[in-house]
Parts: structure tokens; sequence; C-alpha cells
């Protein structure tokens, strides 16, 4: 059960997060311009701080006393840096477009400039998705499984959802509901998976909790019934 709905969530946060690679891509051209370079700067942000987040979240993760209550949290940040999102490029785009572009600033300035606007925006969000998987894979581990099938089914459904976002982002949803409201729209399933990850760890934080206690029972019980059964030993003992 818990197996089958992580490999749930991380397949809604794959798709999130193509979809969010589509819109951001589409409303950054508008400012950028559509060249290689432009692209190139965007791409390389939206990697490099999945990248990032990964390296570093990864270890928060294994730390952590409960890796889906952490999964929980990053998602739930992604959801309001990704909802926030279109303000911002619109900010940075105004700001850019008073600079002159790179038509004033040339191409390496240009490029550096579009580097530092992008990640602005694209920083935070792209951070904390890179945090997810390896603290649903922390979740998922366990010493029982060593061949990692667990994981690699982890990670086939990330994939999976990254291929479905970016199929419903390019021919559905940035055509029937804009960018924005598709931005908007990712947002709100990362909510939504933050909100059912986050009441999945507390129940499974209580179910925890209740076989502590039952274990801590039990082994009480077990040292009462021998130390009542040794107490007529002890008796004899001392007539004899």
């Amino acid at each position: 059960m818990k197996a089958r709905l992580l490999t749930v969530f991380v397949f809604f946060s794959g798709c999130s997060a193509l979809v969010y690679q589509v819109a951001w891509l589409r409303l950054l051209r508008l400012i950028f311009g559509t060249s290689t370079a432009a692209t190139a700067a965007v791409m390389a942000v939206f990697l490099g701080g999945l990248g990032l987040g990964a390296l570093m979240l990864g270890g928060r993760a294994d730390k952590a006393s409960s890796p889906i209550r952490f999964y929980a949290k990053l998602e739930l940040g992604v959801a309001v840096a990704a909802a926030l999102s279109p303000a911002l490029i619109a900010l940075i785009g105004m700001f850019y477009l008073r600079l002159g572009g790179t038509p004033a600033l040339g191409l390496i300035a240009g490029t550096a400039l579009r580097l530092f606007l992008s990640a602005l925006v694209l920083g935070v969000p792209t951070f904390l998705m890179g945090g997810t998987l390896p603290a649903v894979a922390r979740a998922l581990g366990s010493a029982s499984d060593q061949h990692r099938r667990s994981l690699g089914v982890l990670y086939g459904m990330n994939t999976l959802g990254a291929v479905v976002g970016t199929l419903l982002a390019t021919f559905i949803a940035l055509e029937k509901l804009g960018v924005r409201a598709t931005i908007w729209s990712a947002a709100l399933l990362n909510l939504m998976v933050a909100l059912a990850a986050l009441s999945f760890s507390r129940r499974s934080l209580d179910e925890q909790t209740i076989e502590a206690t039952e274990n801590k029972s039990s082994r009480r019980s077990q040292r009462d019934e021998a130390e009542q059964h040794s107490l007529p030993r002890w008796c004899g003992a001392g007539f004899a």
C-alpha cells in the first residue's frame, strides 16, 4: 500500500514538473526571444536547479525523521513558488526590456542577464523539485529490497509522469487554459499531492506510535508473567 501510494505521488510530481518547464519556457521566450542562447539559458537554470536540489536536499531527506513529511513540505514549497512565478516573470520582463535586452547589452552580457533573471524565477521551485524524488526514495527504501526494484519503479513512474506532463501541457493545457492558468493548475496539483502526503505521514506516524505502545505493553506483560512464574521457585528454594 505504501509503495503504491508513493509511486502515485511521484507520478503527479513528475507530471507537474514538466508542465512547469513547458509553460515557463513559453513565457520566457516572449521576453528573451527564441534564440538558441535564450532557450539554453532557461534550460540550464531549470536543470541546474533540479541537480542542486537533489544534491543538497537529498542529504537532508536521509536525516529527516519522517521523509514523507519532508517530501510534503517540498511539494508545498513548489506549489507556492510556482504559483508566484507568472508575476515574477512579468516583473523581470519589464526590467529586461528597460535595459534594452541583448541588442543593447551584447551577446555575452545579455546571456548572463538571462541566466540571472531566469534563476530569480526558476531557482527556488526547481531547487525544491530536485529534493522530492530523493525524499520519496528514502521513505521507500528498505534493507529487504536488495535489488532496489521498488526504487526502479519509483523512477520509472516519475519519468512516465514527466512524459504525460509534457504531452498534456503542449497539446491540451496551453491551448485550452493559457500559460498562466496552466501553471496555476500544476501548482494546484502539487498542493493536492502535498496535502495527501502530509495526511499519509500523519497516519503512518500514528500507526507507528500505536505499534510501539503495543510492543511495549507486550514486553511488560511478558516480564510480569516471567516474574510470577519465578516467584514460586524462589519460595521453594527458600524452604529447601
